[in-house]
């Protein structure tokens, strides 16, 4: 297994930073510090703050490229993958779109922008059911994120399944419907 680049460990710390002490309160020495480099050697890579985080949207894009290029074209397989990985996300150690969330306002309104524009580009797979429906999912799902943000309970698993056979009863002509 090849070793991690100096730039993706600094953002692997800078990432868990921001979870664990809030965006607002991690400073580039902080994230130097972490990652085990120099201030320099951070500043070489990222010359600010704004640009850490920029990384961070950068990682997170392809990311999202990735998941919906396997996103399933069905509508009940739809809905299954985007609450599937919903529940990945906030029942595993995968804390990008966590940090991102926590951060959004942060260092500055640009991230901001970007992180709605990835926001939106992830649930472009859900395009396909009808809307209403799609709505529900998309909110089903973002419920999951947000509520992983403030520290809320974590959601049973048989409980989340049962919410998605009730939101694959609604697809139109669902043998499930």
């Amino acid at each position: 297994m090849a070793r991690p680049s100096q730039r993706e460990v600094i953002l692997d710390a800078f990432q868990d930073l921001i979870v664990e002490v809030g965006a607002a309160n991690v400073t580039l020495d902080d994230a130097a510090a972490r990652s085990g480099v120099s201030k320099g050697g951070l500043l070489y890579h990222f010359p600010s703050k704004s640009a850490l985080f920029a990384g961070l949207c950068d990682r997170l894009a392809a990311a999202i490229d990735v998941t919906i290029r396997d996103a399933p074209t069905d509508l009940e397989g739809l809905v299954r993958w985007y609450l599937g990985a919903a529940a990945e996300v906030v029942q595993g150690d995968d804390t990008l779109w966590l940090a991102l969330f926590a951060a959004t306002h942060a260092v500055d309104d640009d991230i901001a922008a970007i992180l709605s524009e990835l926001f939106a580009r992830y649930s472009t797979p859900l395009d396909p059911l009808p809307r209403v429906l799609g709505e529900h999912v998309r909110l089903v799902g973002d419920g999951l994120y947000f509520n992983a943000l403030i520290g809320g309970p974590r959601p049973d698993p048989e409980h989340l399944a049962e919410i998605t056979e009730m939101l694959i009863a609604g697809i139109p002509d669902s043998p499930h419907g």
